[in-house]
């Protein structure tokens, strides 16, 4: 039985109770009064039999009976009278009710010269005095407690409702819903917690709009930081990842929760995962990925150490780029101490011979000399291209207006001799009123070298072209050689310092290696991109890209 139902018992209990009360209360004063009427009727009995000789019966129109005892008991009101008397000798000047044939009597007893006379009535009752008030009351009482009871289930439907209502908005608030709204009178006894909620709700959205904001920005800095970074929670599940961790594990991570050996394919990396579990220490190391052979510093962290909740995070820092710059780094080292040996050694093992004696021998002379001055001229060469590349840009260079028909020309009449020897073709497609701004110098060095790579590693008897043009935006300038070609897995390094596609070839022609090293750096600072298409054995083609406006704000006057 739920409360509202105890409730409703208690209150049909007491009502009736009530009312039971009531009815007795009037019967006891119907009681009394029907006593004192006895007791009236008595007293004028009496004062009536003073005069005449004593009956001992008298029965009067008003149902009232007169029983008096002096003699033997032969009524059955006589003897219950006699019976009452001998086992209540006080009961005289007293009124008080017995059953008489089935039926309820009031009897005064009095006593007059030793003789006991009892005044009989039918017992009166709110029903048998008054019937039609007696079954008013009764309606009045039924339908009062109806009433009562309506009005009890109206309340509690109310209460019920409203508080239902409000735990309702309460969950609602709960899940960021919107609570439903409640009318409410100024005397309601919810006004109060309607106002609460309101101001409830009111604050939780704001709070949750600031968690949202947050948790946002969180995400966009996340997300936009270079760092892989992943988060576990307790049961080894993912429960945050950014962009560059699923570039570094090589394949996209899913939002939802899901285990993490799902993404982390590296048994190094998923080891000292394992590890900080365990030993709830942090670890640190750099390894290679599995999937993408990428180089990471990986740093895996204990958090909430000592706790039920221990949350691990992964953080990977890609240093592909730093490994590949230490590595060229000690390639460039090693190719620059390689490229001075050669010709420091071979002047100085000519030297020391012709110190030897063979100084004396003029024709030996001469051969030797000529060849410290060609292998002196190669290191001077070497030395400038390493200059080149390695001295920063100092800002002071200006950009000027150069006609580019006028600095082809000069580039090739510096090569006349090598085109000569191999009997190329030169053929030049650059209008004479082609003329843009740009650094002379750097501009120079980009079609200089690119000349000398299309002359020396061209055939014998090849067809070198040179074409520019120039649109709204660019100059498109290509050098165009029919000579060994590059191969494609050669093509991606052609760039790079020293690196030779023909290493003996190249020295051979007096190369260094740093050519298009050079022009690459130059293009890159001039804004610029140069790109390279190429067959083995056919030819390759170099076409460069420069901007005519956006040069680097560093150039400009």
């Amino acid at each position: 039985m739920n409360r509202h139902a105890r409730r409703v018992a208690w209150v049909s209990v007491l009502a009736i109770a009530g009312f039971f009360a009531l009815w007795l209360a009037i019967d006891r004063v119907l009681y009394l009064q029907q006593g004192v009427q006895l007791r009236s009727l008595y007293q004028t009995y009496t004062d009536y039999q003073e005069g005449k000789a004593a009956t001992r019966h008298l029965a009067l129109d008003n149902h009232v009976t007169f029983t008096v005892l002096d003699g033997p008991a032969d009524t059955t009101r006589a003897k219950l009278l006699n019976k009452l008397v001998d086992q209540q000798r006080t009961i005289v000047g007293h009124t008080t009710t017995m059953q008489v044939n089935g039926n309820a009597e009031q009897v005064y007893v009095g006593r007059q010269n030793e003789v006991f006379i009892g005044v009989w009535q039918r017992r009166a009752s709110l029903l048998s005095v008054a019937p039609a008030v007696a079954w008013g009351m009764v309606a009045v009482f039924a339908l009062g407690l109806i009433a009562l009871l309506a009005l009890m289930r109206r309340r509690h439907r109310y209460w019920v409702g409203h508080l239902a209502k409000m735990t309702g908005n309460l969950a609602r608030i709960q899940a960021g819903g919107v609570p439903e709204p409640i009318i409410l009178t100024p005397d309601s006894p919810f006004l109060a917690m309607g106002k609460q909620i309101d101001s409830l709700h009111a604050a939780t959205k704001e709070l949750r709009s600031n968690v949202e904001m947050r948790q946002a920005t969180f995400g966009r800095l996340i997300d936009h930081l270079p760092l892989g970074v992943m988060l576990l929670d307790a049961d080894r599940q993912v429960l945050l990842s950014n962009q560059a961790m699923a570039a570094l594990v090589g394949h996209p991570i899913q939002e939802t929760k899901h285990d993490y050996f799902d993404d982390i394919k590296t048994y190094r990396l998923a080891r000292m995962i394992e590890h900080t579990y365990r030993n709830q220490k942090t670890h640190h190391k750099e390894l290679t990925m599995l999937n993408t052979q990428k180089a990471v510093d990986a740093s895996v962290i204990a958090l909430n150490r000592g706790m039920a909740e221990l949350q691990v995070l992964v953080i990977l820092y890609d240093v592909t780029y730093l490994r590949q710059v230490e590595q060229m780094q000690l390639d460039f080292v090693g190719n620059v101490s390689h490229e001075l040996k050669t010709p420091v050694t071979a002047i100085s093992g000519f030297a020391e011979t012709l110190l030897a004696g063979a100084k004396d021998d003029p024709k030996t002379l001469d051969q030797f000399l000529h060849i410290i001055y060609d292998e002196s001229s190669r290191l001077t060469q070497l030395i400038t291209d390493i200059l080149t590349l390695s001295r920063p840009d100092s800002g002071q260079a200006q950009a000027k207006p150069v006609a580019v028909a006028d600095l082809v020309a000069e580039a090739l009449k510096s090569l006349q001799q090598p085109i000569a020897d191999k009997q190329l073709q030169v053929k030049v497609a650059v209008p004479q009123d082609l003329t843009i701004t740009t650094v002379p110098a750097k501009f120079s060095q980009v079609v200089r070298n690119l000349l000398n790579n299309a002359v020396f590693y061209n055939r014998q008897g090849g067809v070198v072209t040179v074409a520019a043009k120039a649109d709204e935006k660019n100059l498109h300038l290509s050098v165009q050689d029919t000579g060994i070609g590059i191969a494609e897995n050669d093509q991606e390094r052609i760039f790079e310092r020293f690196y030779r596609v023909d290493k003996a070839r190249s020295r051979h022609n007096g190369g260094t290696g740093l050519g298009l090293a050079i022009v690459h750096d130059m293009v890159q600072q001039l804004g610029g991109e140069i790109t390279l298409e190429s067959q083995l054995g056919v030819g390759s083609t170099f076409k460069v890209t420069l901007p005519l406006a956006d040069l680097p704000s560093f150039y400009k006057g």
